[in-house]
């Protein structure tokens, strides 16, 4: 099953490089800032997507379902849900979709993760581990 990681965010933005982080550690091969609709073309090659993201808000690491929705305008900032809607509607994208979420606390400027944030890659990491062993 061809699997894609997809990691967002700015590892600029201290705990916003989670998921780059988290990618490194489970050798993924994508790596964003932010979504765009470019993106869709290249999921519609894969059988299943996992979006890494941190989140302020996420409470603990946790993997999720995504479905296909559409975002509200079309700009070059989506959501996980409108990018896998774009490779649906555009691509025929017929697989599945995920997003994991990494807590972070520490979201200003400069590099390196906050202690809070390592220990939640880590949690991250074994989740994508667990969910990619699962697919076969």
């Amino acid at each position: 099953m061809r699997t894609l990681l997809i990691a967002i965010g700015n590892p600029l933005r201290r705990d916003d490089g989670a998921a780059h982080r988290a990618l490194e550690l489970l050798g993924g091969t994508r790596a964003v800032m932010q979504l765009t609709p470019e993106i869709a073309s290249e999921i519609a090659l894969f059988d299943r997507v996992l979006f890494l993201d941190a989140d302020i808000e996420a409470g603990e690491s946790r993997i999720e379902r995504v479905a296909g929705q559409a975002g509200g305008s079309f700009t070059h900032h989506l959501t996980a849900a409108a990018v896998v809607h774009l490779a649906e509607h555009l691509y025929r994208f017929h697989g599945e979709a995920f997003l994991c979420r990494i807590p972070g606390v520490d979201f200003g400027v400069g590099e390196g993760l906050s202690a809070e944030a390592e220990a939640n890659v880590a949690a991250a990491v074994r989740l994508a581990e667990t969910w990619r062993q699962a697919a076969g």
